[in-house]
């Protein structure tokens, strides 16, 4: 039995398993497992955004449908702006959730590559194991080899038999020699009884390994099957993204004709001012969201900030007020600066150190344009729209006064300005009443 084993020693090494992971094993994939209700309701979630976008690739299509009777129709050009950017927003909180999903997904594989590289580790020390007892059962067999030889080689021999052919007969002496037979008897027992428990050992560590082996090809499988869940998430990931560029693509397009036709306009007309109270509109109810998704809040202090476009020569032109463009009231969220001479391409700086929080290098992004916002701490979150450039990334660490972008015209603009607001706490302010401001600035909105 012990030679059919030691035959099968290699195969049943190379199982690579552990007994003492099994219960580790059980209890950490549970750490890394979505719950089946948490499932649920993200495919719930799922369901309902792919729903809404269903819904609303309709309505982009009548739209296209009817862009040829547009012509200078500027209302229908933002209609389908407005309905690109839906498609975006929808696809970007698909890509969100995907993003967790993901997140779960990974840390799963994670969990069960840990758990199979400590399969890996533990199998070593198992092997080492293997080998000891092995070595134990080779040195019994020696011992126990050597034991039938001397006895062998001796012959049978009784007790009476020692007794009679000892010289000079001593009583003494025949009982110590009894001890001496006893003694060797309870060894070759003894090594006999060794020689099976090593045997059982050794077939309990076998065994041990051929479980635990079924128990790792388990894990490569479930390990596999998670890698092609994250990848086919990925690509719709992908997939969603490419919707998204084209998207943008098509509203900088529509965007390009808004404003040709704006530029074509007398300044004082209807339809003028119509196409400028659609885009603050659009960008009040952008505002509007941005303050919804806001998270940061704290003690709301500011302290020291630099005005945000570092020249002598800037101006005002639109204060944090209420402005009524074509009969329509609404609140500006913020201020919008201007440079003397020319405003486009003008540098762009931090007002106060912090972390970038968002940092939109191209797209429409519900009339910002290409933005930045930086997270001061205290609940204090500082926005820079309508840039030409982004010189930051997500997660970047900013100084007071280092430069984040240039003035430009991107998203609702109607002339290169930087659109700067200040969210304390959820809410917009004033940003004059904490802007250091440069001497001799114009007010002229």
């Amino acid at each position: 039995m012990l030679s059919k084993m030691t035959n099968k020693k290699s195969g049943r090494i190379l199982s690579i398993v552990v007994a003492l992971i099994l219960v580790f094993s059980t209890i950490s994939l549970s750490a890394y497992a979505i719950s089946d209700s948490e499932k649920a309701e993200y495919n719930q979630k799922i369901e309902d955004i792919r729903s809404q976008i269903a819904e609303n690739k309709k309505k982009i299509q009548e739209l296209r449908d009817e862009a040829s009777t547009y012509d200078d129709e500027i209302g229908g050009y933002q209609d389908k702006i407005d309905a690109l950017q839906s498609q975006i927003d929808l696809y970007n909180q698909e890509i969100a959730l995907i993003d967790a999903d993901i997140k779960g997904i990974e840390d799963e594989i994670t969990g069960i590559e840990n758990e199979i590289e400590a399969l890996d580790k533990q199998v070593k020390k198992l092997d080492a194991q293997v080998v000891e007892i092995q070595q134990d059962i080779a040195d019994t067999y020696t011992i126990l080899g050597e034991r039938l030889r001397a006895s062998y080689m001796s012959g049978t021999s009784s007790s009476l038999e020692y007794l009679l052919t000892s010289d000079n007969f001593q009583y003494q002496s025949y009982l110590e020699r009894i001890e001496l037979l006893e003694r060797i008897s309870q060894h070759d027992n003894d090594v006999i009884k060794s020689l099976e428990e090593d045997i059982v050992k050794l077939e309990e560590k076998v065994k041990e390994i051929e479980a635990t082996k079924v128990e790792k090809n388990e894990k490569i499988e479930v390990l596999d099957a998670k890698v092609v869940d994250l990848e086919g998430k990925k690509q719709v990931q992908v997939d969603a993204r490419k919707v998204i560029e084209d998207a943008e693509a098509e509203i900088q397009a529509d965007l390009d004709k808004v404003m040709s036709i704006v530029n074509g306009l007398n300044a004082s007309s209807k339809e003028y001012e119509a196409a400028i109270e659609r885009g603050e509109a659009t960008i009040l109810d952008y505002e509007h969201k941005l303050s919804g998704e806001n998270e940061s809040y704290g003690s709301g202090t500011t302290g020291n900030m630099v005005w945000p476009v570092p020249y002598n020569n800037t101006y005002v032109s639109s204060s944090f007020k209420m402005r009524t463009l074509n009969g329509v009231t609404r609140q500006h969220n913020g201020i919008d600066i201007c440079r003397g001479s020319s405003s486009y391409g003008a540098t762009v700086v931090a007002v106060k150190a912090g972390t970038v929080t968002t940092a939109y290098h191209s797209g429409y992004n519900g009339g910002f344009g290409l933005y930045v916002v930086i997270d001061h701490g205290d609940g204090v979150k500082t926005y820079y729209a309508h840039l030409s450039s982004v010189n930051v990334n997500v997660g970047d660490y900013v100084t007071q006064g280092s430069k984040i972008g240039e003035i430009g015209n991107t998203g609702y603009s109607f002339g290169a300005h930087l659109h700067f607001g200040l969210m304390i706490n959820g809410g917009w302010v004033n940003p004059m009443n904490h802007l250091s401001k440069p001497a001799g600035l114009e007010i002229r909105g």
